[in-house]
C-alpha cells in the first residue's frame, strides 16, 4: 500500500467521521448518515449520485439503493449490463433521509442540498470517478453548487456532458414513480449507454471471475436444498463459506456477489430477502422462534431446477453445509471470523484504529490453508 493510499483512506474515514458528526438539518437530526463502505470503492471509475436515502432503503440497512424498489431496481439494472457495485461509488446529494410530519420520504429542500453539497464535493474530489450518474432531476440539480451546468433530465438523459473535468450522465432515478415517466426498459437502455461509455474511456474493462445474480440465486437455492431449512442468518454465512472455499481450490470466486463485513459478519447483498424470493420462487419462508427460516416447496427437486448448479460447484456446497450446515448462528459467526478475508479486515481495523462495518470484503487475501472447524 502507497502512502497515497494511505492518505485517501484516511481522508475517507475523516469525510466519514464528519458527516456523522454533522447536525445541520433539523428534520434529519435521527436518520442514519449514509455514507462509508458499503457506498463502494474509493478507487471506482462510476460514481452514481441519489436524492437522498429511502426511509426503507437505505436510512434502514445504511447502504445506498439497498433493502427498498428503488434499490431492487437499480441493482437490477447495474447486474443486467454487466456491472456491478464493484465498479460504483453510490452516494446521494443529501446523506440523510428528510422526512414529513406524517414520517414518510420527504424532498430535501435547498438549505438541506446546499447544508451537503461540502460532503459531497469532498466525495467525488476522493474518489475521482471518470464518470458521473446522477440519478433524478434533484441529483442533477444538486451538483449545480460544485460546477455549474444547463443540462436538464428531460433533453439531458443518456447523453454524456463535460462537467468538473470528469463526464457527466444524467439518468431518471429507479424508483417507481419515475418509472411513471422513463420505463424500466428506457432506463435499461440507458444503463446500455453507461456500460459501453465506460468501457470506452476506461483503459480496461474489469475482468471478473464472477458471474450473474442468476447464478447467485442458484447457489444460494442449493445450500438450502442442501440443508433442508437453514436461518437466513445461516444462509448470508454459509453462502459467505462456499464463496471462500471455491476461492481457496479455484482461484476465483464462484459469483461476483458483493459481499460486505457487518457486525454479525458477511452480508451479501444478492441475498435480500426480497430479492432473494423473487428470485426462487419455490423459496419459503417463515418464522421460528423469531427468526427467519428458509426452505424449498415440497414439490421442488434438484432435477426439476431450471439450471442446477456445476457439479464442482456442488461439492464444494457440500463440503461446506456438511461441515457447518448444522451449527447454530453463534458458532457459524465464528468460523466466518476465523477466514483469511475477515482476519484480514479485523487486522487492518486494529493496525489504522478504522472501523470497516459494511466495508467489502477482499476475497484476494486467501491463502491455502484450509479453513478452521
Amino acid at each position: 500500500m502507497t502512502l497515497f493510499d494511505v492518505d485517501k483512506r484516511e481522508r475517507f474515514e475523516r469525510l466519514i467521521t464528519e458527516a456523522k458528526a454533522c447536525r445541520l438539518c433539523p428534520r434529519m437530526s435521527s436518520s442514519v448518515r449514509v455514507i462509508g463502505h458499503a457506498s463502494g470503492s474509493i478507487d471506482a471509475p462510476i460514481m452514481f449520485i441519489g436524492e437522498a436515502p429511502g426511509r426503507l432503503g437505505a436510512d434502514a440497512s445504511a447502504i445506498p439503493f439497498h433493502g427498498d424498489k428503488a434499490g431492487e431496481n437499480f441493482e437490477k439494472l447495474l447486474s443486467q449490463v454487466g456491472l456491478s457495485r464493484r465498479d460504483c461509488f453510490i452516494t446521494n446529494a443529501a446523506l440523510c433521509n428528510p422526512k414529513d410530519d406524517k414520517g414518510n420520504n420527504a424532498t430535501p429542500n435547498r438549505a438541506e442540498l446546499n447544508n451537503c453539497s461540502s460532503f459531497l464535493k469532498r466525495q467525488i474530489d476522493l474518489v475521482n470517478p471518470k464518470i458521473v450518474v446522477t440519478l433524478g432531476a434533484q441529483a442533477l440539480n444538486a451538483i449545480k453548487t460544485i460546477e455549474p451546468h444547463t443540462a436538464d433530465l428531460a433533453t439531458s438523459v443518456r447523453t454524456k456532458i463535460t462537467w468538473y473535468n470528469r463526464s457527466l450522465i444524467p439518468f431518471y432515478h429507479p424508483g417507481q414513480r419515475a418509472m411513471i415517466h422513463r420505463s424500466f426498459l428506457n432506463q435499461l437502455a440507458d444503463y446500455h449507454f453507461l456500460a459501453e461509455t465506460y468501457s470506452r474511456i476506461s483503459r480496461r474493462r474489469s475482468a471478473s471471475n464472477g458471474k450473474t445474480s442468476e447464478d447467485a440465486a442458484e447457489i444460494a437455492r442449493e445450500i438450502v436444498r442442501q440443508c433442508t431449512s437453514v436461518s437466513y442468518f445461516g444462509l448470508h454465512k454459509l453462502f459467505y463459506l462456499a464463496e471462500y472455499e471455491y476461492a481457496r481450490r479455484h482461484n476465483h470466486r464462484l459469483t461476483d456477489t458483493y459481499i460486505i463485513r457487518q457486525k454479525d459478519g458477511p452480508y451479501a447483498i444478492e441475498l435480500h430477502i426480497k430479492k432473494i424470493k423473487k428470485a426462487l420462487p419455490e423459496l419459503e419462508v417463515w418464522e421460528r422462534r423469531g427468526k427467519l427460516m428458509l426452505g424449498l416447496g415440497g414439490e421442488y427437486t434438484l432435477f426439476n431446477a431450471e439450471r442446477p448448479v456445476k457439479a464442482d460447484a456442488r461439492a464444494v456446497i457440500s463440503n461446506v453445509v456438511g461441515r457447518y450446515g448444522k451449527l447454530g448462528d453463534a458458532e457459524l459467526k465464528r468460523i466466518v471470523y476465523l477466514t483469511s478475508p475477515m482476519r484480514a479486515i479485523l487486522r487492518e481495523e486494529k493496525i489504522n484504529s478504522q472501523n470497516l462495518l459494511n466495508a467489502p470484503i477482499d476475497f484476494s487475501s486467501i491463502t491455502s490453508v484450509p479453513m478452521s472447524a
